[in-house]
């Protein structure tokens, strides 16, 4: 019979799927926000006229850098934390204020991506000045990226693994 604290090995597989993807869309993002800030600074420096949808492509990206990189993060304990107390506590007190945490951790982001969603489906008919691409896409990011925190954490609780909340190393 199986222990059932151990870790689900197929629910860890998935979240570290999940990740991998997150670090690769991740990557991809800053690559683009880098060439097309470069670029921006070329037009403007060397032919005289920055292209106008150079500095609006960066600032929607950015929205989406930070909302998949919280969720990227949630996973490998990188969010900064005060562990002064969590440490201090014995084994059974330090789960149930883990616990207590990750639910108020999914409270949070339930919020959020309800919010997100709603405030990208009221802005879905505006069109992006630069781009005239709907701000629904630039504003999706504020649900997508809770959504991800949400779902990492319950496949990282679900797989046998409670998010690490080790002090900040330096």
């Amino acid at each position: 019979m199986a222990d059932p604290a151990a870790p689900n090995p197929i629910v860890v597989r998935l979240a570290r799927r999940i990740q991998n993807v997150l670090d690769l869309v991740i990557g991809a993002i800053l690559a683009v926000i880098t060439f097309s800030l470069i670029y921006q600074i070329f037009g403007r420096y060397v032919l005289g006229h920055a292209p106008s949808w150079t500095e609006e492509v960066a600032r929607m990206l950015i929205a989406w850098l930070t909302m998949l990189g919280a969720a990227a993060c949630l996973r490998g304990g990188s969010h900064i934390a005060v562990t002064v107390l969590v440490n201090a506590l014995p084994a059974g007190p330090r789960n149930f204020v883990l616990w207590l945490r990750d639910f108020a951790i999914l409270a949070a982001v339930g919020v959020l991506s309800w919010a997100g969603l709603r405030y990208a489906m009221l802005n879905a008919t505006q069109d992006s000045p630069a781009l005239e691409i709907p701000m629904f896409w630039a504003y999706l990011a504020l649900c997508v990226g809770p959504a991800l925190i949400a779902l990492q954490l319950c496949l990282s609780r679900i797989g046998g693994e409670a998010p690490t909340v080790d002090p900040l190393e330096w």
